[in-house]
């Protein structure tokens, strides 16, 4: 390669890998996270700008030379402040005796058999309904037969039977 007389030659410099140019921005990324948490640290809460007249937005950035730094007015905030914790709180809770609740587990595992027995019952009646339905029957007895399907089907709705 020939240089012009007076000029200097280039130098030959690697090319910047993937790798180091990660890590170039990852530095930048955690000064840049630094920085933000300090500032919301050093003042107590965080800086807003208010960037233009109509319609105004507000940003965490300066957003050019018409940026004005926005103060909120905090008489009109409402802040929640928690009771401090009682002891009575923080103690633990006496546990029951299991008693009661083999008592309460005995009388659900009850109910749900009374309430599988009357599924069961309806089932039988709906399939004798239908049984019925497929032989020969008159029009009278074909619609109360009907009927008596939809009240049965409805009930095992209500009764919510599977």
């Amino acid at each position: 390669m020939r240089v012009a007389p007076g000029k200097v030659a280039p130098k030959k410099v690697a090319p910047e890998t993937t790798a180091a140019r990660t890590h170039r921005s990852g530095n930048l990324c955690i000064g840049l996270l630094v920085l933000a948490f300090t500032e919301t640290a050093v003042a107590g809460r965080p800086t807003i700008y208010r960037c233009g007249a109509d319609p105004a937005v507000y940003s965490d950035r300066p957003c050019g030379a018409a940026a004005s730094l926005h103060t909120s007015d905090d008489s009109r905030v409402t802040v929640y402040e928690a009771p401090p914790a009682t002891e009575q709180a923080s103690t633990p809770v006496q546990k029951k005796s299991a008693r009661p609740r083999l008592k309460a587990s005995r009388k659900a595992a009850a109910g749900h058999e009374q309430r599988q027995a009357k599924c069961n019952k309806l089932d039988q009646s709906l399939r004798d309904v239908r049984t019925k339905m497929r032989t020969g029957y008159r029009v009278g007895e074909g619609e109360r037969l009907k009927a008596r399907q939809r009240r049965l089907t409805e009930q095992r709705r209500t009764e919510k039977c599977r």
